[in-house]
């Protein structure tokens, strides 16, 4: 217990919590900013924009395995983190949003700047807490970092008043909160899934980014090696497994390679892990193996069952689910049913895998977007961190194996809110929070409009990130579906298109701009080598309007006939 001020004690509890950064921007320096200068231990980056700061501690946290904490001011300052928030609730990555309130003496009188943040930002976060009272002010970064972590992690919002953050008062000392308690499925659960495992002639295993966010990467590779069952990903759990694995076999739904999906549609089971099915990952629940048998394993008894009713529950931790599973199934695997299936998906991805490469490697002009893809993956190679954006173009990098993540937990994907910008933002939290790895982020134009702002503040903290922009000057997506009903399009075109490549190097970064197919390497190559020296490099490339994978063009034109 000392006297000090709410502020100095959140300062406290960052720094015992062991954060790094927090992202921000700063209003009156006595919040926050003047503590944290006292401290060499965390460092406080500087954005352009209120919403960047989410979208750095969303792509820090959901790397680094710790929560990313950004920081705001009232009004407009707490409305601009409402987005990011609701990204990193739906995608469980922990976030901890911390803002400067309104002065609580004046609450409700019409206050400058006067909202109530709790209730707007409630819905979005798994907690929301305005701090009255100083001395409450441990507890509630206790809490805050306990819920933020937990079992299934999400965003929290903590506002502090102008008046009561600044006031010196007796608070107790910050405690770190307990290690987070892990659960195991039910022996009796456990013994039911393995038989039915051991039983399936086509067995599958689905991760989500629960498997992700549990570390379960070493007990997914463990189970499907023992049993021979191909492992798939929804967006959220892309890097569950390095995708050049033997029994990897891409995305579901949406993002299904045609390899992948003969596989799912005939499995007889399917072992969901960490993912609530959501309509992203099952094209809103109409891809389904229909004569599968299905175990959920889920951390969170809310996600049981939400969508799909599990003929098997286990309930419990991602990692020490499989686990349990691991040592209940191998005394009953028939090795020549395993290694049968294991031969079968070699073959059928070899296969698979030479048509990919010829597509990939044929060039067009104007450029196809598969092709920059393919080279990004084969320039970059492995220890790559594939940073997603959203949008039709960029839609390609989830499309395995044109890219493959090579690396377990090389991926920061958005979740299935899919705010545009964020990644393109994000990729500068990857890259603080693993300097060691490279980073690359695809977008198209219409993203990175929203978000080139925050090209400076890469160049300004060295971080070597490379974003290709798959240029199309206009909104692809939407106006496919128009394209789609016959259409002409209308207020999808961008009549004036940005000089990304100029705006780049205005703002310390390294710009290319790329038309022709035989310039995709080099200018990769040279992207790569000012990353190496610290420098941000933004490649932008002149795409082929409409040039979509198979699938995402099947899915689309079914759903006309709907």
């Amino acid at each position: 217990m000392s006297r000090r001020t709410p502020w100095c004690s959140v300062v406290e509890a960052l720094a015992a919590e062991g954060v790094e950064y927090v992202f921000g921007l700063p209003g009156n320096p006595r919040h926050l900013i003047d503590d944290l200068r006292t401290r060499d231990d965390i460092t406080f980056v500087l954005v352009r924009d209120e919403p960047s700061a989410v979208a750095c501690a969303y792509a820090y946290a959901r790397v680094s395995g710790r929560p990313g904490v950004c920081f705001s001011n009232p009004g407009p300052g707490i409305t601009n983190l409402a987005t990011g928030l609701l990204e990193a609730t739906s995608g469980s990555v922990p976030v901890i949003a911390l803002a400067n309130g309104v002065v609580d003496a004046h609450d409700g009188m019409g206050a400058f700047q006067e909202l109530d943040g709790v209730a707007l930002l409630r819905p979005v976060t798994k907690w929301a807490v305005r701090v009255t009272t100083p001395a409450k002010t441990p507890w509630v970064m206790q809490r805050a970092f306990h819920l933020a972590t937990g079992a299934r992690p999400g965003a929290v919002f903590i506002e502090i008043p102008s008046d009561i953050g600044i006031a010196t008062a007796e608070i107790p000392d910050y405690r770190p909160r307990p290690p987070a308690a892990r659960s195991r499925p039910a022996g009796d659960d456990v013994a039911a899934a393995a038989q039915a495992i051991a039983a399936a002639d086509r067995p599958m295993l689905l991760c989500g980014a629960g498997a992700v966010l549990s570390g379960a990467a070493g007990q997914v590779a463990a189970l499907s090696t023992l049993v021979g069952m191909p492992v798939f990903a929804t967006p959220g759990g892309r890097g569950i497994q390095a995708e050049d694995a033997d029994l990897f076999m891409g995305l579901v739904g949406l993002y299904f390679s045609d390899v992948g999906k003969s596989w799912y549609l005939a499995s007889d089971l399917l072992l969901s892990v960490g993912t609530r099915l959501e309509a992203f990952s099952t094209n809103s629940w109409q891809y389904w193996p229909q004569k599968a048998a299905f175990i959920q394993l889920d951390v969170e008894s809310a996600a049981i069952g939400m969508n799909r009713r599990p003929d098997l529950v286990l309930l419990g931790d991602a990692a020490l689910g499989l686990e349990d599973l691991c040592g209940a199934v191998a005394p009953l695997v028939d090795r020549d049913a395993r290694d049968r299936r294991a031969a079968e998906i070699a073959d059928a991805k070899t296969a698979y895998q030479t048509l990919v490469d010829a597509d990939a490697a044929e060039r067009h002009r104007p450029i196809r977007a598969r092709q920059v893809v393919a080279a990004v993956n084969r320039v970059f190679g492995p220890d790559t961190i594939l940073v997603k954006e959203n949008g039709a173009a960029d839609l390609w990098c989830y499309y395995w194996p044109y890219y493959k993540v090579l690396d377990v937990g090389d991926c920061v994907p958005m979740a299935e809110q899919t705010a545009m910008g964020m990644g393109i933002v994000g990729a500068i939290g990857a890259k603080l929070a693993r300097p060691d790895k490279k980073v690359v982020c695809f977008a198209g134009d219409g993203a990175m409009q929203m978000a080139m702002k925050e090209l400076a503040t890469a160049a300004e903290w060295g971080c070597g990130v490379t974003w290709i922009v798959l240029n199309n000057r206009a909104l692809g997506w939407v106006q496919y579906h128009q394209i789609l009903l016959g259409q002409e399009p209308f207020a999808t075109d961008f009549r004036v298109s940005p000089d990304f490549a100029a705006i780049a190097r205005a703002q310390g970064c390294e710009g290319i701009r790329v038309a022709e197919p035989g310039a995709v390497d080099d200018a990769l190559a040279t992207a790569l080598q000012a990353n190496q020296r610290g420098v941000p490099a933004l490649v932008d490339v002149d795409i082929e309007r409409h040039d979509y994978h198979p699938h995402f063009v099947e899915l689309h034109t079914a759903r006309l006939r709907q």
